[in-house]
């Protein structure tokens, strides 16, 4: 799951409304830069996101120069799950959007964005890796 969430310039490829993933510069730290474009109907918009990482434990993005978003922070936290070769998983997302429409929009859809984005990412690891084995989710607010 890691290695899929990592794979920023992939994401064109799986990830709902994802039109253009790339990584335009790397640091030293391992951290780089990733522009993205997401579009839905007529709505296209780009932004860059910075992402840190330390494997296996963590993935952090920071929308960095964007027009789109006030601000936007994904966590993903990966913790050895209990059977070999799962792993427990926290995410995070907090995001605002600048444009009033499409944080009225975001919230009417927030739940089914969600759920269709870590679904996105489940079925590419289905795709990669195989059968899941099936796990409990725990919504927001319900503990980690």
């Amino acid at each position: 799951m890691y290695a899929v969430v990592a794979a920023v310039d992939l994401y064109e490829d799986f990830v709902p409304w994802c039109q253009r993933s790339r990584v335009i510069r790397r640091y030293d730290d391992g951290s780089f830069d990733a522009e993205l474009e997401i579009g839905f109907k007529f709505f296209v918009e780009s932004y860059v996101s910075h992402v840190e990482m330390e494997k296996p434990k963590y993935i952090k993005t920071t929308a960095s120069q964007s027009g789109l978003f006030d601000h936007l922070i994904n966590v993903w936290e990966f913790k050895p799950g209990p059977v070999p070769g799962t792993c427990d998983l926290y995410f995070l997302v907090d995001f605002k959007f600048q444009s009033p429409l499409y944080r009225q929009v975001a919230s009417m859809f927030f739940k089914e964005v969600v759920s269709k984005l870590v679904g996105s990412f489940s079925d590419r690891c289905f795709r990669i890796y195989g059968p899941a084995v099936p796990v409990l989710e725990k919504p927001y607010g319900h503990g980690r």
